[in-house]
């Protein structure tokens, strides 16, 4: 209870103020945006990928500490990656914008809510599974991460996902604690998150800027690009805390965006 009353005051002292604006880059051929916390459009061949589209103001009552680098529903895209249900990256209000011909790929428990929002294109996944699409093909993984549906009671896995085309392999870790299996992963960039790691209770299903870097250089990876901070307050810790132990272990291979950049492959 503390620790929630903590987070709490934490997320009302930026009530009375305006969300910072973010850089505004624009979305070029074969390149990642950071749009904010996990949202990121992804280029490939000027086909567009989003993973977990969240650009709302506020989710209850955390609010958004800086805008969104983009409206989503000025894109036409073409697939959406879930990692899982919790509402920083499964947001209904974001999802009614954008349109409805994408295909959402989800781990199971959430292909009825994304019926219900109108889409018709909805590949359920699951660890172990490749996904063969018309430009590109998905492997699944499985993160270390097992979240709880406050609402039914309901605990379910997330996804973890390498999305393959002919140029680049880009993963997306969407949340999860420390695992071993991402080892030897063939990947050019790792989406890593690196936020929402205080207190030890939250890191079993949330990693460490510096168990999020030991995970990447467990890869055979080329690139890590930082998400998952400097948008909301989920937990305790601060984001210039975390960006001061990135660049603590930037050895090079670590890319930090700011919110609206675009990182070009």
């Amino acid at each position: 209870m503390k620790k929630k009353l903590t987070n709490l005051i934490k997320n009302l002292k930026p009530m009375s103020k305006s969300s910072s604006k973010p850089l505004k880059d624009p979305i070029v051929k074969n390149s990642i945006h950071w749009v904010g916390h996990s949202t990121v459009v992804i280029n490939l061949n000027d086909k567009i990928i989003v993973t977990d589209p969240v650009t709302s103001g506020a989710l209850g009552h955390i609010r958004r500490l800086i805008n969104p680098s983009m409206d989503l529903s000025k894109l036409h895209i073409d697939y959406i990656l879930l990692s899982h249900g919790h509402r920083d990256h499964l947001d209904a209000n974001t999802l009614r914008k954008i349109n409805r011909d994408a295909v959402i790929i989800t781990p199971g428990g959430f292909s009825q809510v994304m019926t219900l929002l109108g889409f018709g294109k909805i590949i359920t996944a699951t660890a172990g599974y490749r996904i063969k699409l018309k430009d590109i093909s998905i492997d699944v993984l499985e993160p270390c991460y097992m979240g709880k549906l406050s609402y039914l009671g309901k605990r379910y896995v997330g996804n973890s996902y390498v999305i393959n085309s002919d140029n680049f392999k880009i993963f997306f870790a969407g949340a999860t604690g420390y695992t071993s299996k991402f080892k030897n992963l063939d990947v050019d960039v790792a989406l890593m998150p690196v936020g929402c790691y205080k207190t030890d209770e939250i890191l079993k299903s949330h990693c460490s800027p510096s168990e999020s870097f030991k995970m990447f250089k467990e890869m055979n990876g080329k690139i890590m690009i930082p998400i998952h901070y400097n948008t909301f307050i989920p937990s305790q810790e601060s984001d210039a805390g975390t960006i001061s132990m990135l660049n603590e272990l930037n050895d090079g291979s670590i890319k930090i965006l700011k919110i609206g950049e675009t990182y070009k492959l």
